[in-house]
């Protein structure tokens, strides 16, 4: 069973179930190479660099809770068609966020497919969304989605995560207090602080 987190507001965060199946995992690393056969009279230390993670072909996942989840292709191509229920997008790492300019009416959710956890698209994806394009609504975090980035994924405006299988589900709450004071502007607005040299030292202490 994973589990969806929804962010409502700074410290009140809330857990929902996602049946098995709900989305598909993120794919695993390419298999490190037998070394001993690649480094016999080479030396060769390139070898020794773990390959990348493929980059998908589809989304990892294709519904929400109120229907399927259309992709930007998909979604363009209704060209303003009448909605009769709310409406679910998912962008990939590849695809211009800035395409939805003035086709976000009746879109509820949007989920941002992060392809593997280094994959730093998704985050510039979810500050235009918010930033440039004024999205009100829902924006979740999929694929690859672990702990260690959620405070960065709200800070983009990412309200929503459904977490990997394996994340613990306390302690990703408790990830949203990683750091109790920022230092700029970001796309979820929250309140930040100057950066004297006395909050500096607060912070690092």
């Amino acid at each position: 069973m994973s589990t969806l987190l929804k962010l409502f507001s700074l410290g009140d965060v809330r857990a929902f179930p996602l049946p098995e199946g709900a989305f598909r995992p993120a794919p695993a690393a390419n298999p490190l190479p037998n070394m001993e056969q690649i480094n016999q009279g080479q030396g060769d230390v390139r070898s020794l660099i773990r390959p990348n993670v493929k980059q998908p072909e589809a989304p990892s996942v294709s519904a929400w809770e109120h229907g399927t989840l259309l992709t930007l292709p998909e979604w363009l191509a209704r060209d303003g068609a009448s909605l009769e229920t709310p409406v679910g997008i998912v962008l990939m790492p590849t695809d211009d966020p800035l395409a939805l300019a003035g086709h976000l009416d009746g879109v509820a959710v949007i989920a941002v497919e992060f392809a593997k956890f280094s994959d730093g698209r998704g985050y510039s994806i979810a500050t235009l969304l918010r930033s440039r394009l004024g999205f009100k609504g829902e924006i979740r975090g999929v694929g690859d989605v672990l702990i260690d980035q959620l405070f960065a994924m709200a800070r983009c405006g990412i309200d929503s995560f459904a977490l990997r299988g394996d994340q613990d589900v306390e302690a990703a709450n408790r990830a949203f207090e990683t750091f109790p004071a920022v230092y700029q502007w970001a796309a979820d607005q929250r309140d930040f602080v100057l950066a004297t040299q006395a909050n500096l030292e607060r912070a690092a202490a």
